[in-house]
């Protein structure tokens, strides 16, 4: 299992310079844990604005008075959604895989009503590359690959949900397989494979379903993964170039996460 740095300290305290190798050590291990945190919205935002901008796009899981804000809930008000990814389970993931340009990697995700029934897995996407050999590096940096949304993949909408509304406007996006971190120069393999639907060696179309099957056992080895069962004051930070994550089903519609997307612009400043 991957070792991510656990904390039990109030991040809202961290100084600029603990900002900074946290920050490190989530890029390096994919995820960062910290514990009994006591976090309202406005101090929540206000510690993410530290690492940077906050994606705002203020849909209807985004409470108007805190738009940095995502609600992940499956709790319903007059019979509405208020929040997203709600009970089902998630396979593989990364956020915003299939748009142009990524640039909110830094995923937090802050437990305010608890579901001990539910698990949270990361998988660091970083270490598989420098564990293969150099020919196998070799092959897969001239790999490029096709991202774009697919429903009833890691998650199951219904026609009309809003979600799939949302998830259904990115048109897609072209990458490499192996990516280089802006921040570290290290390389990790961009690889939320349900979204893949064509890949390239050089310029030569290669069978993108052998490229997954080959990968995958590669990349998804228990060594790689962290599990996380949240409990109210947990918050997970996470890269979203050197880890990937999924989730067990939801048993209690009343759990209830914040998530902030941001960049590392500020920490790095």
């Amino acid at each position: 299992m991957i070792n991510p740095t656990k904390v039990d300290v109030q991040i809202k305290e961290f100084s600029k310079q603990q900002l900074i190798d946290i920050s490190k050590d989530i890029h390096k291990q994919g995820v960062a844990v910290f514990y009994n945190q006591k976090l309202n919205e406005t101090e929540y935002t206000d510690v993410m604005k530290k690492f940077g901008e906050c994606e705002t796009p203020n849909l209807f899981m985004n409470p108007k008075e805190y738009p940095e804000i995502f609600l992940v809930t499956g709790k319903k008000v007059d019979g509405k959604k208020i929040g997203m990814f709600g009970d089902t389970e998630l396979g593989w993931h990364s956020n915003g895989n299939s748009r142009h340009l990524i640039d909110k990697i830094l995923i937090a995700l802050y437990c305010v009503k608890e579901d001990i029934n539910t698990t949270l897995s990361v998988c660091n996407t970083q270490q598989p590359f420098y564990d293969m050999s150099k020919d196998e590096q070799e092959y897969y940096r001239n790999i490029t690959i096709r991202l774009k949304f697919k429903n009833n993949t890691i998650y199951d909408l219904e026609e009309g949900d809003p979600e799939l509304e949302f998830m259904s406007k990115n048109k897609g996006s072209i990458r490499k397989l192996v990516g280089q971190h802006p921040h570290t120069g290290l390389e990790y393999f961009y690889f939320p494979y349900h979204f893949i639907i064509k890949a390239w060696e050089g310029k030569k179309q290669i069978d993108h379903e052998k490229l997954i099957e080959r990968l995958m056992p590669k990349i998804f080895k228990s060594q790689y993964q962290y599990h996380h069962i949240f409990k109210e004051g947990d918050l997970l930070l996470m890269d979203q170039f050197t880890s990937l994550h999924r989730r067990t089903p939801v048993m209690d519609n009343n759990r209830l996460l914040w998530r902030v997307a941001a960049d590392f612009k500020n920490v790095y400043r």
